[in-house]
């Protein structure tokens, strides 16, 4: 799964990274989303859509790996905010630069 941040629709209102900040951030100086990991692990499939689903400005896109990755995704319990940080905590965020593409 990779996950895209458009961060010229960015809309700044920072539910991704209220729903999910092991995985989104915001950049300083002006609350642009971006996307922390560089993969999206399997157990936080569920979790992404989840943080993507309410941006009010649809500036998200989670993009399927595989068809084999749907139907398993489907399964994937939402992992609790504890579970979604120590598996984001193997990916930390890029300090400077990242265009928000995973």
């Amino acid at each position: 799964m990779r996950v895209v941040v458009d961060q010229d629709l960015c809309g700044t209102t920072g539910q991704c990274v209220l729903t999910l900040p092991g995985i989104f951030r915001q950049r300083e100086p002006d609350g642009v989303a971006e996307v922390c990991v560089a993969t999206v692990p399997q157990a936080l499939h569920a979790a992404v859509r989840l943080a993507a689903s309410p941006c009010p400005v649809a500036a998200i896109r989670v993009i399927e790996s595989g068809a084999g990755d749907d139907e398993r995704a489907s399964a994937d319990p939402v992992p609790s905010p504890a579970e979604a940080e120590r598996h984001a905590a193997k990916d930390q965020c890029n300090p400077g630069g990242h265009d928000g593409t995973v």
